[in-house]
């Protein structure tokens, strides 16, 4: 946590042009932030790549697929988008909290 009330949640980044990963995180509220652990403590990661459209693609995934996902234009909607994923993947895979 940081010292404004927001928590970093881990995403691999795909990099353009050829996909070079990179460890990066977004910054989310504390009620995010516990259903985002939980869904990893579960065995999930997130994935994100901006588009050569301009746009972002984030996935919820295990080591075999992508699970659900959000395609948003880069910019304000990164967050929000952030948030619906990680909420909408949360209840509909009855993710227990403080599984770790």
């Amino acid at each position: 946590m940081d010292n404004q009330g927001v928590y970093s949640i881990p995403f691999t980044q795909y990099l353009l042009p050829n996909g070079r990963k990179q460890e990066v995180t977004i910054n989310r509220p504390k009620e995010i932030y516990d259903k985002a652990m939980a869904i990893i403590a579960a065995g999930y990661c997130f994935e994100i790549e901006l588009l050569g459209t301009g746009h972002v693609h984030m996935t919820i995934s295990n080591d075999e697929e992508d699970l659900t996902c959000e395609v948003v234009p880069n910019g304000p909607e990164v967050p929000k988008a952030v948030d619906r994923m990680i909420t909408r993947f949360y209840q509909e895979n009855n993710i227990a909290r403080g599984t770790r």
